[in-house]
């Protein structure tokens, strides 16, 4: 995974526009920064922070990838690498900061 894609994608994301890299270390789809946060407001999956990316993180089985395309337009797709998924709705970005914060671990 290009860390330096993912940054730039999450950058210029749009407020409509989901974008998912495949892990193939842990055989998860990766969602990051905004991405990830629009895919909370659809399923229930696990989120953490990424320190390496220092933005929050969404993981998803395949099956929910799957349940995610339900509420999306699909744009580009390369399997076992990437999705760009275009939201039928654009999201509000109001409560990211609180969101990301509550991704982080206490200390």
């Amino acid at each position: 995974m290009d860390n330096h894609l993912v940054s730039t994608n999450e950058l210029q994301n749009d407020g409509k526009t989901i974008h998912l890299y495949f892990s193939r270390e842990v055989g998860l789809y990766l969602a990051y920064g905004f991405s990830a946060f629009f895919v909370t407001h659809f399923l229930n999956v696990i989120t953490a922070f990424s320190e390496e990316l220092q933005m929050p993180v969404a993981l998803l089985r395949k099956s929910e990838v799957s349940e995610l395309r339900l509420f999306t337009i699909k744009r580009e797709h390369d399997y076992h690498r990437y999705y760009r998924l275009e939201l039928k709705q654009s999201f509000p970005l109001n409560d990211y900061k609180r969101w990301a914060q509550s991704t982080k671990w206490e200390e």
